[in-house]
């Protein structure tokens, strides 16, 4: 009886096999030749697709901190020594290398606004008609710039466990960026990458720059007030003390007994009690007061006039910042040459003068070094060699196999809906 069933088994089993190549064997003209159509258009299609080629580069960020940081630290009168200090101490605390995260922060937010991107990417070389175009296209929010642009931290978070150990007053920043783009040949994407690392150069020189500018004059305004005020204060004091000794010597005049009173005497630590000094040895102590005075006053008036230069420059700075739109590398030219007209009529004989022109001297070449010599790429950008994608013989051998598989089914379709037709079209009346 056993015997029976598995012979029965295996005839069904020979009866469906034989049925399913028997509907093959019928359509297999439409199978194989609409297979090797499919074939061959996968191969045409691939052929029209273009390569992609993807370029990369480490983009270094040299730490504008300092120079961020430092505004006003060259203004005289402004800050003391001890603010001053204090002010470098945070400075060098704050990161040993890179950019710190938070002023990384509020930087980035300028390259990754698409519009500032589109306008850059206009009044750049590197940028071809074409790829331009694209970027119209492609680039319309803060995450179409994000893939490109991945930050690298001095800390990642594979070095939790190192955090530990590191020295409290460290904290983390931002050393560079990978960069990367792809595009349809390997000099493009190679050009695209460099435009990049000129685009997050000119976001960070703009803010710097911008920083400088306002922080310049609204200290230099403040500098000036302040110095403006200490200027009439010595004036009154040397007045006052001038009057004094007017007084003091009027004093000997009517009694000239009074310059032969012993100068060595017990006077009172008190407020006024200098007054019971004896009057030559009051006037020794008003004679050296004025000769302070004078020093100061003299040393307020140098800083005026250093302070005079300083708001000439800033102010023409400021007045034209609006006008020059927020390109740096064109700030950074608009505050040489604004450097260039100040000091054109100036006599840099005078110390004042010579100063405060080495000063902003210092502070251009500071900007120069860090964003021009210091930030750029430590490697790359890469001229790929070898296309990213599409894979055309995966693109090929897919639509081979998807289009015999579709065919051998629409053989079953067709075989029975041949089969049912009849009764599908005219169903027997009942």
């Amino acid at each position: 009886m056993a015997e029976t069933n598995i012979t029965e088994e295996t005839y069904d089993d020979e009866i469906v096999l034989s049925s399913i190549f028997a509907v093959l064997w019928k359509r297999w003209k439409l199978i194989i030749f609409g297979t090797m159509g499919a074939f061959l258009l996968s191969i045409g299609i691939s052929l029209l697709l273009p390569w992609v080629y993807r370029s990369e580069g480490f983009y270094q960020l040299s730490n504008p901190t300092k120079m961020i940081a430092g505004i006003g630290i060259n203004l005289p009168g402004f800050l003391t020594k001890e603010i001053a200090e204090n002010e470098i101490s945070i400075i060098n605390k704050k990161a040993s290398i890179g950019v710190p995260v938070p002023l990384y922060k509020s930087i980035s937010t300028q390259f990754f606004n698409p519009n500032r991107f589109q306008v850059i990417a206009s009044q750049d070389e590197l940028v071809g008609e074409e790829e331009l175009k694209k970027i119209k296209d492609n680039v319309r929010t803060a995450a179409d710039i994000n893939k490109w642009i991945k930050p690298v931290y001095a800390f990642a978070k594979e070095d939790a466990r190192e955090f530990a150990q590191l020295s409290q007053v460290e904290s983390n920043s931002v050393i560079g960026l990978n960069l990367a783009y792809e595009a349809d040949s390997p000099e493009n994407a190679s050009a695209y990458v460099s435009f990049l690392g000129n685009y997050i150069r000119d976001c960070f020189l703009y803010v710097t720059l911008y920083k400088y500018i306002m922080d310049g004059y609204s200290n230099t305004v403040s500098a000036m007030n302040k110095n403006e005020n200490e200027i009439i204060d010595h004036q009154f004091e040397l007045l006052q003390n001038t009057t004094k000794m007017k007084d003091i010597r009027a004093i000997l005049t009517n009694y000239p007994e009074s310059a032969k009173i012993e100068s060595r005497q017990l006077v009172s630590v008190q407020d006024g009690g200098s007054r019971f000094l004896a009057p030559v040895t009051q006037l020794v102590g008003i004679e050296s007061t004025l000769a302070d005075l004078r020093r100061d006053l003299a040393e307020l008036e140098r800083d005026r006039e250093k302070l005079t230069v300083f708001a000439e420059y800033f102010s023409l700075c400021f007045s034209k910042l609006a006008k020059i739109g927020e390109h740096g590398e064109s700030l950074f030219l608009l505050l040489k040459s604004i450097k260039d007209e100040v000091f054109k009529n100036k006599d840099l004989s005078k110390d004042e003068v010579k100063e405060v022109f080495n000063n902003l001297s210092i502070d251009l070449q500071t900007f120069d070094l860090t964003f021009f010599k210091n930030s750029r790429f430590i490697s790359g950008p890469t001229i790929p060699t070898v296309p990213i994608k599409p894979r055309k013989s995966l693109i090929v051998i897919v639509s081979s196999f998807a289009s015999f598989f579709l065919l051998v089914i629409w053989a079953f379709v067709l075989h029975w809906w041949q089969g049912n037709k009849k009764a599908i079209i005219s169903p027997p009346a009942l």
